[in-house]
């Protein structure tokens, strides 16, 4: 499959929206002290919390209409208080159409239980390619629990409990926009701030 590379404009800013969240996400905090009889989080470095994003859009190797998968951040939090953290990514790809819109979606990741057929190929011994992704994720030990299209360019993430807060800038004519029958659906032009509720299976706006 040839290598492709993002387009001129869309690359820069991108790397611009990936470090202001990396900068206005906090990681999991490591150093606050568990209060009494409070279930202490194992605690995930962000470098772990992006390869296990990574070992996941390994399940979308692309296409000549859409490419180039990559993650613009990551970042983990404990959304469910059973003491373990979830693992949160945005990702993007590239489209060959300039009238298909384009990907920014936020995930959210679970821990692979015992057998978890989420870390299974469906045919092992068919693909190497699926032997080793799949490999990679049971080794990363989350998979893809839920998603969501985030309309705009997104600024922040912040994690409260099952609650996320989304703030992202929208703007009419945006290839962010979700298209419903072929026509851009998009929230009025400016900043944003949109709440999600997760629970096991479902990611959805409050």
């Amino acid at each position: 499959m040839d290598e492709r590379k993002p387009g001129p404009g869309l690359g820069l800013r991108m790397v611009l929206a990936g470090l202001a969240l990396v900068v206005s996400v906090p990681l999991l905090a490591e150093d606050a002290p568990a209060a009494a009889g409070e279930a202490t989080v194992e605690p995930m470095s962000y470098d772990k919390a992006r390869r296990a994003a990574e070992a996941s859009l390994r399940l979308h190797p692309g296409t000549d209409a859409r490419y180039d998968y990559r993650t613009l951040w990551a970042g983990n939090a404990d959304l469910d208080g059973d003491g373990r953290v979830e693992v949160l990514y945005l990702y993007t790809a590239n489209e060959s159409s300039t009238t298909s819109a384009r990907l920014n979606e936020l995930v959210v990741m679970t821990a692979l239980a015992d057998g978890d057929p989420r870390g299974q190929a469906a045919t092992p011994g068919k693909s190497v390619y699926d032997d080793e992704t799949y490999a990679l994720i049971r080794a990363a030990g989350y998979a893809d629990d839920s998603s969501v299209h985030v309309p705009g360019e997104v600024e922040s993430v912040r994690m409260d409990g099952d609650r996320i807060s989304v703030t992202f800038s929208s703007e009419k004519g945006s290839r962010l926009c979700e298209r419903a029958r072929g026509k851009a659906s998009c929230p009025p032009d400016g900043r944003h701030e949109w709440i999600y509720r997760w629970a096991p299976g479902s990611l959805t706006r409050l």
